[in-house]
């Protein structure tokens, strides 16, 4: 009888521990899963940062050569007029 109440406490004792490590291994799922969902909110996030900064590169780069047209025009323009000037002053 003590042999196999003995056994029964080593099987009570495992099957503690067995739950025990069924509910550590819930426990690790669940972090699992919540790290999973954040890092998914974090790829959607950068997508639409990536997505952001390339708009702003196209814009940036649109407005560089339209501001680079008007640049060389006023060049023409003051050109122009130093032209304009040295041949009144010419006279």
């Amino acid at each position: 009888m003590a042999d196999l109440s003995d056994r029964l406490d080593r099987i009570d004792t495992k099957l503690d521990k067995l739950s025990e490590a069924v509910s550590h291994l819930a426990r690790i799922e669940e972090r699992i899963a919540h790290q999973t969902e954040n890092l998914s909110q974090q790829d959607s996030k950068l997508s639409d940062l990536e997505r952001r900064i390339r708009t702003l590169e196209f814009q940036s780069s649109s407005r560089g050569v339209i501001i680079a047209h008007i640049e060389r025009f006023g060049w023409i323009v003051i050109s122009a007029v130093i032209g304009i000037a040295a041949y009144f002053f010419k006279q």
